[in-house]
């Protein structure tokens, strides 16, 4: 096999000649959210569309056709000022619980009552106002004649620079009329892995995403990337109050990060030390996909609870069957973040990627986690979980360290997510997880773009 640098210099010339137009939904219907709507009619008409962030545009109004102009202000396009996204609001909202309540609790009861307090009045503000809410760091007008690897480089992973999660693309009016999602790369990559060349063989650790052992100051092996590569993990524990575990994601710049066993949970085994640091579950923005300014008060629930009821499941003593907030309605739409069982044969590629798929889609508790063996592997926790209508499990994707690039392409495509948790090598049934690839880790790869 070819050296990493070489592997990546035949990847990058690909990716160079492939242009961007290829990666554009066609027909995309675009949620536009104005710049005077409020936070409350934002999370609405997200919500009903089931996505995470929309365009904040200005529309041209009556004040654009007072100046005597002969173009009419309703024949432009809207303008692009920023993005929404649920994080973005979720950020804002913590900042002003702050402002209002200081510190937050962690006590679930008196939480529960400032965030429903305060929740309505935090509705009422104007997008414009929301404080993250218009990044200009993150609007690009990107013409379809670009390469992949330009946008790349100057968008999706610059250099020095926050990652961009999302393009706009324009017409030649300067209407939107697609957005292109770092999710959409990835998927493009998984299903075209000739772009990658033999760099889709390269392993997890290979590309540098296993962070070395805390006493070992041996150096990277050849043909291993530096070891700085890997991503800082950020954990939470279960009985955390969800909006704080939010909190620490938020301080961490992150929006995702694993739910571990605390040293005193028991995990299905008699020893708590076993366990302790051991994935349990996935905490992420996506959980929040369908929330509505009424729906804040569930964010005091600790992390297990808020998971068990979002999921049908029970672990860790969370179950749908005993909580209080069972019929709460944020939960009656059902688990946002489980992907169905992607069926096997619909997305194209070689039969070795059908094989990671059906590998994917099929893992078990032990198969796909024991020693972060790689897979979308259910976790059921709770005694009695699965029955009396618990029927859900929360599904978490993990991977080893010798997993291939192509091997977590597909885990990311095919279940469609935003991150892979690297287990320890040797953690046994449960995984320890020890980093995480997200779609930027790989973006910035091929771009040869260091993180910020």
């Amino acid at each position: 096999m070819a050296s990493l640098s070489g592997m990546l210099g035949s990847a990058s010339a690909l990716l160079e000649q492939t242009p961007l137009s290829k990666l554009i939904p066609t027909n995309q219907a675009v949620l536009y959210l104005e710049h005077n709507s409020t936070v409350g009619v934002a999370l609405q008409m997200l919500a009903r569309r089931h996505i995470l962030s929309a365009p904040l545009v200005i529309v041209p109004g009556l004040e654009d056709m007072e100046g005597g102009d002969n173009d009419s202000g309703a024949d432009r396009p809207p303008q692009l000022i920023g993005w929404v996204t649920v994080e973005s609001i979720l950020r804002a909202f913590l900042q002003h619980m702050e402002e209002k309540h200081g510190k937050l609790s962690r006590n679930m009861l008196l939480l529960m009552t400032q965030l429903e307090k305060e929740g309505p009045a935090f509705a009422e503000k104007p997008l414009i106002t929301v404080a993250g809410s218009e990044d200009r760091g993150l609007m690009f007008q990107v013409h379809s004649d670009v390469s992949v690897l330009e946008a790349l480089r100057e968008s999706f992973a610059p250099s020095g620079k926050p990652a961009a999660h999302r393009l706009a693309v324009f017409d030649a009016s300067g209407a939107i009329t697609a957005v292109v999602s770092q999710l959409d790369v990835i998927r493009y990559l998984h299903e075209n892995p000739q772009l990658l060349g033999d760099l889709a063989g390269a392993t997890v650790e290979q590309l540098g995403w296993v962070p070395p052992p805390p006493s070992s100051s041996a150096p990277p092996s050849p043909g291993v990337a530096p070891p700085g590569s890997a991503r800082p993990l950020v954990t939470v524990d279960a009985s955390l109050p969800a909006l704080l575990a939010y909190e620490r994601m938020a301080r961490a710049g992150v929006s995702g990060a694993p739910v571990v066993a605390d040293a005193e949970a028991a995990v299905g085994s008699s020893g708590a030390g076993s366990t302790s640091g051991c994935l349990i579950a996935n905490l992420s923005m996506s959980d929040l996909r369908n929330i509505q300014s009424q729906h804040l008060g569930i964010l005091a629930l600790p992390v297990g609870e808020f998971l068990a009821l979002l999921h049908n499941t029970s672990y860790l003593g969370y179950s749908q069957r005993t909580s209080q907030q069972a019929g709460h309605p944020f939960f009656a739409s059902g688990p946002a973040t489980v992907a169905p069982p992607p069926r096997l044969g619909s997305s194209p590629g070689t039969r070795e990627d059908r094989s990671i798929l059906n590998r994917a889609s099929t893992g078990s508790a032990h198969s796909g986690m024991g020693g972060g063996g790689g897979g979308a592997a259910p976790m059921d926790m709770g005694d009695g979980a699965g029955a009396g209508g618990e029927g859900d499990t929360i599904r978490m994707i993990t991977c080893s360290g010798s997993d291939t690039l192509a091997k977590v392409l597909a885990l990311l495509s095919d279940n469609r997510v935003h991150r892979v948790y690297v287990g320890a090598a040797g953690s046994g049934p449960l995984v320890k997880p020890v980093s995480v690839i997200t779609p930027t880790d790989i973006l910035r790869l091929l771009a040869g773009t260091a993180r910020k």
